[in-house]
């Protein structure tokens, strides 16, 4: 039986018929890229796929620079098999399942994601990767907070968060918080932050400070002032989160003198940098009734009211005075 050829007519028909299938096939067949598939050209997927190139915000995390030994999360659009969680090792690199290394230390998430974009790129692997990288695992996430806290230990504080949400987490500040607050970053330790403590509640700019995984804070114990001599109660007394302390306000806390101090006697020794110390002598009495200055108290002085051998020995041996009036004006006289 003889096969019939076709004619010159029926050949271009034939051809232009194949080539249109074929066209037709290339748009509608999924693309491989390594034994990948890709969604059909032109269909919602690929338009969502193109339109993610960009990486995906990851709100506050983002703003985390990498470490070595965090855990990442990468993920290559309809590639499953060169995606995964990858630790990050101690040179800094992610090594890739196909691809080999990328170095993503220091980096922010959305630059680590263009990272491994480029490095798939220039490896000749795929031509238009989409990438999304996240932190799943931080090497160093947690918060070290030590000093004048009421709980200290190490905290875990996901994301940037301020010193007011640190010192908080960590029960709050004792009555002996210093006048600064230090702050040490894990990647920069030479280069430590110092907050000053203007008063007892939070500043504004300890609320305002961002503290990041890894940091160590230390609030620093407060200076100590000393109370000795014929008050109520003498003792050490804390100048807490860098506030003035007042001669006034050391007597307040001291609950004030007894009725036997030599009240035109008091003096405060402080103590000098080359290891004297000087003696600044005054009148309690005036200070109270604002005829003296209030002086200030500073790191470490010792506030003295020496008891009066004429008050004792008035108070104990004049029994006898029953009048109220005539008690105040044996008093004045003692005075």
């Amino acid at each position: 039986m003889r096969m019939k050829i076709p004619d010159i007519t029926e050949r271009t028909a034939m051809h232009t018929t194949t080539r249109l299938f074929g066209i037709a096939a290339l748009f509608i067949s999924p693309v491989l890229v390594f034994g990948q598939a890709l969604p059909p050209a032109g269909s919602a997927a690929i338009a969502s796929a193109q339109s993610m190139q960009n990486p995906v915000d990851h709100g506050p995390l983002k703003n985390i620079p990498i470490s070595s030994g965090d855990l990442l999360d990468v993920e290559i659009f309809a590639t499953p098999e060169m995606s995964g969680k990858l630790r990050v090792d101690q040179r800094g690199n992610v090594t890739l399942p196909i691809g080999g290394d990328v170095k993503v230390q220091g980096l922010l998430v959305r630059d680590a994601a263009l990272a491994i974009q480029n490095q798939l790129i220039h490896a000749n692997l795929m031509l238009h990767p989409t990438v999304t990288v996240s932190i799943v695992e931080y090497s160093s996430e947690g918060v070290t907070v030590l000093g004048e806290v009421k709980m200290p230990g190490i905290y875990t504080l996901l994301g940037p968060r301020s010193l007011y949400d640190a010192l908080a987490a960590a029960g709050g500040t004792t009555a002996s918080e210093g006048s600064t607050i230090t702050i040490t970053h894990a990647d920069d330790a030479t280069h430590p932050i110092i907050v000053n403590v203007n008063t007892v509640d939070y500043s504004p700019e300890q609320k305002a400070t961002v503290v990041l995984p890894g940091d160590t804070i230390v609030v620093n114990r407060a200076p100590l002032v000393y109370v000795v001599g014929d008050f109520v109660h003498s003792g050490a007394f804390y100048i807490q989160g860098g506030t003035q302390l007042t001669i006034l306000n050391l007597v307040s806390l001291a609950q004030g003198p007894n009725r036997t101090a030599a009240m035109k006697h008091a003096a405060i020794i402080r103590p000098m940098p080359d290891g004297t110390a000087k003696t600044i002598s005054f009148n309690l009495n005036k200070v109270m009734h604002n005829e003296a200055p209030n002086l200030a108290m500073q790191a470490g002085d010792v506030l003295v009211l020496p008891r009066s051998g004429w008050k004792d020995f008035g108070f104990t041996a004049m029994p006898g005075v029953s009048s109220a009036i005539s008690s105040a004006i044996a008093y004045s006289l003692i005075d």
